[in-house]
């Protein structure tokens, strides 16, 4: 018999026939199956302080724009960099496990943020550079927050919904 894995085999290790199971053990274990999906979707969600947190260093990068110093914006963007770095880490390692996040409904929703938050951005740079109008790098980076959140929240359902289905 052709084996493409061991799960394939209708034999133990030693090359006894399996014992066959009963509908109550498939039962248990499709429902065991189904509980560690559930316990996997809700660690790998990410907890609420994590797109607070990247928020605020968006925000904050964008908002310090407003003091026009090149030098300290760079710096923020270093900044951001990092700390983008150290928060995704932090909850790579409270996880514990790595999975791939974009499908394609998680890609169109990723492409979605990043065109509302260069948008934003853009929209600030015209405001403050081009119109002399005061403030609006401040307004963007407290819209940066909010709309760091709501994406990210929105990612972390279709993640749920996809893990809870077994994709």
């Amino acid at each position: 018999m052709l084996r493409l894995s061991i799960m394939a085999s209708d034999e133990d290790r030693d090359g006894a026939a399996a014992a066959e199971m009963t509908p109550d053990e498939a039962a248990s274990a499709i429902s065991a199956i189904g509980d560690s999906r559930s316990w996997l979707a809700d660690r790998v969600i990410a907890p609420g302080w994590y797109h607070l947190s990247l928020g605020l260093l968006a925000g904050g990068a964008i908002a310090e724009a407003e003091l026009h110093s090149w030098v300290l914006f760079a710096w923020s963007v270093v900044g951001y960099t990092v700390g983008c770095g150290a928060l995704t880490w932090t909850n790579q390692r409270r996880v514990g496990v790595a999975m791939k996040y974009f499908d394609a409904c998680t890609r169109a929703v990723f492409a979605g943020h990043v065109l509302a938050l260069s948008t934003l951005i853009t929209i600030a740079c015209w405001l403050d550079l081009d119109r002399g109008t005061r403030g609006a790098f401040l307004a963007a980076g407290v819209l940066a927050v909010a709309l760091e959140v709501a994406f990210g929240r929105w990612t972390d359902q279709l993640l749920r919904a996809r893990l809870q289905a077994g994709q």
